[in-house]
């Protein structure tokens, strides 16, 4: 299992980190630009800080799914269920939905129901 799990992670992992430098690498194409040619502050801002402020809430969702995972994943193995079983897939599927419903109940109680 260990063979065939590390190609796995390793390939996806190799992609990612390409198109994260990549994006990193014309931000700062971009931003160079901006400031040769003098734009406004208010151009930046827009360019740029806004993508920030909507990334917040990105965040939050995948960081509350990914702890709720993470919570199902070690009731699993403290309950010592297999990977074979219904009951393992539904408490991946509930503790997620679940994460979903707490991120969606704080957007609602800040008074952001913009989607993201």
């Amino acid at each position: 299992m260990d063979g065939i799990l590390v190609p796995l992670i390793i390939i996806p992992a190799f992609f990612i980190c390409i198109a994260y430098i990549t994006r990193v690498i014309s931000d700062n194409r971009i931003r160079r630009e901006l400031v040769n040619n003098q734009a406004t502050e208010e151009i930046i801002e827009k360019l740029f800080l806004a993508n920030r402020v909507e990334a917040i809430g990105s965040n939050l969702k995948w960081g509350i799914v990914l702890v709720a995972l993470g919570l199902a994943l070690a009731l699993i193995q403290m309950t010592g269920l297999d990977g074979d079983e219904p009951l393992t897939y539904g408490l991946i599927f509930l503790f997620s939905g679940v994460g979903l419903l707490i991120y969606y109940a704080i957007k609602m109680r800040y008074g952001d129901s913009s989607e993201t």
